[in-house]
């Protein structure tokens, strides 16, 4: 055997008891860290990253993606030592308590990096997608991730609920986020649900005129039924809704 193969096994031995330390204690580290880790993990073990970027609604799966390609053509060899080293500067003792009891988990976290036994991330019920944004009203949290992200080509998506980001923003009842959504070059204003109703479906039946209006002046079709065979006039209870759609 080489030295380099010497080399490329005692830094793989190293590797692998780094991965079971933040198995064990990823608890103590901040989410940035970890993030770091587990582009490091990934490249080390799987190459250059190889995957499409996740949809909109998975922010933490955007970020974990990033964390990964960012790293472009690094060797795996490479990550390794980025792994090690990152790890070094966070916890320089790290090497003599592998099984000790400093690196016991203490609490939940957002995301466990990946090691070679488990490769998914476990993610905690604190993250917010930009759907959550848009139910709270959020304008400022909308617009930065509007901003950042490259939402046209994943603004016709329907998220797990079956819903795509006009359909909530409609529900919703904020115009403004709903101009927002709108003015998007890609949108589909006329997008369906899981159901078959378009934003002007649930505007109409939320009672959000304003949000009626702006949809008829963007152009949305009134006369597109739902599965139910019913038009965004059918469900509007509101006269002065009606009387905007007719």
């Amino acid at each position: 055997m080489s030295d380099f193969e010497d080399e490329v096994d005692l830094l793989e031995e190293e590797f692998t008891r780094a991965t079971k330390v933040i198995e064990l204690c990823h608890d103590q580290f901040e989410q940035k860290e970890l993030l770091k880790f587990y582009g490091f993990f990934k490249q080390a073990t799987s190459g250059k990253c190889n995957v499409p970027k996740p949809g909109i609604f998975n922010i933490s799966g955007r970020a974990k993606w990033s964390a990964w390609n960012d790293l472009l053509e690094m060797t795996k060899e490479s990550a390794m030592k980025g792994y090690i080293q990152h790890l070094t500067g966070l916890k320089p003792e790290w090497d003599q308590n592998v099984e000790g009891e400093e690196f016991k988990p203490q609490q939940a976290s957002w995301i466990s990096v990946s090691t070679f036994a488990k490769e998914e991330p476990v993610l905690g019920t604190e993250e917010q997608t930009v759907v959550d944004f848009i139910k709270e009203g959020n304008m400022e949290k909308v617009q930065k991730v509007f901003n950042s992200e490259d939402i046209g080509t994943v603004i016709n998506e329907l998220d797990d609920e079956g819903l795509g980001l006009i359909h909530w923003a409609a529900d919703r009842g904020n115009v403004e986020i709903l101009r927002l959504v709108i003015q998007v070059p890609t949108v589909n204003i006329d997008l369906k649900d899981s159901g078959g109703q378009t934003a002007l479906h649930y505007a109409s039946s939320c009672g959000n005129r304003d949000c009626v209006k702006l949809l008829v002046d963007y152009g949305a079709d009134r006369t597109i039924p739902d599965e139910e065979g019913e038009t965004c006039v059918d469900v509007a209870f509101d006269s002065d809704i009606k009387a905007i759609l007719t």
